[in-house]
């Protein structure tokens, strides 16, 4: 009964999502696709990309767990036959998921523009897609996780806040000429940069893992 408690808990948080998840879908390829006009182009489309890929985040972090409290849905999911870890659990899973769907479909898509032949895009813009969508969900992992641990929409602003900031110092580190020049060739580079990025990410992304399941373990008030 539980387990089944469970699926139907984070089947009801991804249908609840389908907006979010169907507008990253379509405003991340559409963006990626103007992308291809010129300079214009490129700069309009990357800014609308990223923000599907980032706004998209914190928008869907903010209605699964914050919007959530301020319904008091949450007091009426504990009168179901679950436990309180479980429902933690069953949120934390359905907010990966719903991130994974769009983040999974749009890498896919512009990793394949930048491999297939004759696409006339530069094959080493892939090191750079990868390390790029990689902080994405880097960041939306430390955002879900911090919010599992705050109870105060005060707090809930700081970490967005705090998680903008970090975003757009991440960005200017990675579009500076002697980090982005090596990745913008007709060759696959992983450079130094490049791999201690991708090994951070990681990192982080299996850290905030961990955290939100400790926060989980250690908490005995779920209302």
């Amino acid at each position: 009964m539980k387990r089944s408690v469970f699926w139907a808990l984070v089947r009801k948080d991804l249908y609840l999502m389908r907006g979010i998840i169907i507008m990253m879908i379509v405003v991340g390829l559409v963006a990626f696709f103007v992308t291809g006009f010129g300079n214009v182009g490129l700069a309009i489309g990357g800014l609308v990309f990223l923000t599907a890929n980032i706004a998209g985040g914190i928008f869907m972090a903010m209605g699964m767990l914050i919007g959530e409290r301020k319904e008091m849905a949450r007091a009426f999911a504990l009168s179901l036959p679950i436990s309180g870890h479980g429902y933690d659990r069953a949120k934390l899973t359905a907010g990966y998921l719903a991130y994974l769907i769009p983040w999974v479909l749009i890498t896919g898509v512009v990793l394949w523009e930048f491999l297939r032949p004759h696409s006339g895009a530069q094959r080493g813009m892939v090191v750079y897609a990868v390390i790029l969508q990689g902080f994405a969900l880097a960041m939306y992992s430390v955002l879900l996780a911090a919010l599992f641990g705050v109870t105060s929409d005060g707090m809930g602003a700081l970490v967005i806040i705090g998680s903008n900031i970090l975003f757009s110092l991440f960005m200017m580190k990675l579009n500076q000429p002697e980090i982005a020049g090596p990745l913008r060739t007709d060759h696959i580079a992983w450079t130094p940069f490049a791999q201690r990025m991708l090994i951070g990410e990681l990192i982080a992304i299996a850290l905030s893992a961990a955290i939100a399941l400790f926060v989980m373990s250690r908490r005995r008030d779920h209302i």
